[in-house]
């Protein structure tokens, strides 16, 4: 691999030699700061804070379904970017086109401004470009990211990797909710929104940039041709192993995704809450994220990834029928909403740290790591498509509901839920047939 560090980009020379796992894991720091920078970004640019934006834009809820669909749905490039990644660098590609759509993403901004010049029309239009090429961005830098982490953190450390992981991110994250919550609350009006997301946009490129000296994802001259690649693929998709999970993974993300979308939302109109507490609930969330991550990726390493996925499905199980009953306009809405909110953060990272360790320990094999990981990436962003855009347009067809039925209020959000549990049921079947490990 010498001399391929020679081409236009950042890439810091690695003496064209494999890294030992010894020195991956002086490393790792670094990517524990990226984590903590990024879910700042994440915390003011996207998720509850930019659906609190659109709302008050005006936007109709079909538009705010399609603008967080368009951030997965250019997902099926991976397969043919993955190639073309592999010998550019993985690091590189990585890089780039992170730090690029951050910086894409600071013209939301720019939306208050558009809306007063060329009204509903206008502002639609400018949304939707800028999240399309958000999402082609993202697509390519994280086509190359799964595949480069795949190299940076040692298999043995994985679950552990990936809850001291969410720790950081969830500690750095707690200050930030509280942070944005209260400087909704102070400063309302869609000015705060437009701060928050250039400040998370300025996170987001240090989030990227302090990635540098990580090892690995250097540029391969072995990548074939986009026709083998394709027909590695195909071989690929006759694992059943590799199919179960696809499938496991889709049922749940259709089942799941539109939460981030939709729950503020609900949290808003059907129960009472205002911007600043439906933003303060995310802390409940990563309260539940930061108690139950090291657990999980302890008990992911050392009992296996199956039995932490499918205990964090169980506890997600739970979330929409409790969701549909939480008490609406009542003094302790918020409380009981933040309970819930706390059993969605414990849940949710228990399933997500044993899909992780079990897609890259026990499906992935470290030698095929470019066409599973692009498999992998599009069926995940299928259904991360579909998901919004489905709630988004059943929300719309179902504004008229409300009701009671055997004490469960009925609104918009009834079908949303009950659907959601469905897939969730659905998808933990799928997981529960899959076979422990198979690969060290």
């Amino acid at each position: 691999m010498k001399g391929t560090d020679d081409a236009v980009g950042p890439h810091p020379p690695e003496h064209g030699k494999t890294p030992t796992e010894a020195e991956k894991v002086r490393r790792l720091p670094w990517a524990l700061c990226s984590s903590g920078l990024s879910s700042v970004y994440s915390t003011l640019t996207l998720g509850t804070v930019v659906v609190l934006f659109y709302d008050q834009l005006g936007l109709p809820k079909i538009q705010i379904g399609l603008l967080n669909a368009l951030i997965f749905l250019p997902g099926p490039l991976a397969l043919v970017v993955a190639p073309l990644a592999a010998r550019w660098g993985f690091k590189r590609t990585y890089l780039w086109f992170y730090g690029g759509r951050k910086l894409v993403l600071a013209l939301l901004a720019a939306c208050p401004w558009v809306l007063q010049q060329s009204g509903m029309g206008g502002l639609i239009a400018f949304t939707t470009a800028v999240m399309a090429v958000y999402g082609v961005l993202r697509v390519i830098a994280e086509t190359a990211v799964y595949p480069w982490a795949h190299e940076f953190v040692p298999n043995r450390l994985r679950g552990q990797f990936g809850a001291l992981s969410n720790i950081v991110s969830t500690l750095v994250g707690l200050g930030a909710v509280a942070w944005a919550g209260t400087f909704l609350s102070a400063h309302p009006g869609l000015a705060a929104f437009q701060q928050l997301i250039l400040l998370g946009c300025a996170f987001g490129l240090a989030s990227v940039l302090v990635k540098l000296p990580l090892p690995g994802g250097r540029p391969s001259l072995a990548a074939g041709s986009q026709r083998a690649h394709f027909g590695a693929m195909r071989q690929a998709l006759r694992d059943l192993g590799l199919r179960r999970f696809l499938w496991g993974l889709l049922l749940v993300t259709l089942a799941t995704q539109a939460w981030g979308s939709f729950l503020p939302l609900y949290l808003k109109e059907q129960l009472g809450l205002d911007d600043g507490a439906v933003v303060g609930l995310q802390t409940c969330y990563l309260l539940g994220t930061l108690v139950w991550s090291y657990l999980w990726g302890w008990g992911a390493d050392r009992f296996g990834s199956r039995p932490v996925l499918l205990a964090g499905l169980a506890g997600m199980l739970l979330l929409p029928p409790l969701w549909l009953w939480l008490p609406r306009g009542q003094e302790d809405t918020a409380v009981w909403a933040g309970v819930v909110s706390a059993l969605w953060g414990a849940g949710s990272i228990g399933y997500s740290i044993g899909q992780e360790r079990q897609l890259y320990v026990e499906v992935v094999p470290a030698e095929r790591k470019t066409e599973y990981m692009a498999l992998y990436y599009t069926w995940a962003q299928l259904g991360a498509v579909v998901s919004p855009l489905l709630a988004g347009w059943g929300l719309d067809q179902a504004a008229a509901l409300r009701g009671e039925f055997a004490g469960l209020p009925l609104d918009p959000y009834t079908p949303f839920f009950i659907l959601s549990f469905a897939g969730l049921c659905a998808g933990t079947a799928l997981f529960a047939r899959m076979a422990g490990s198979r690969r060290p």
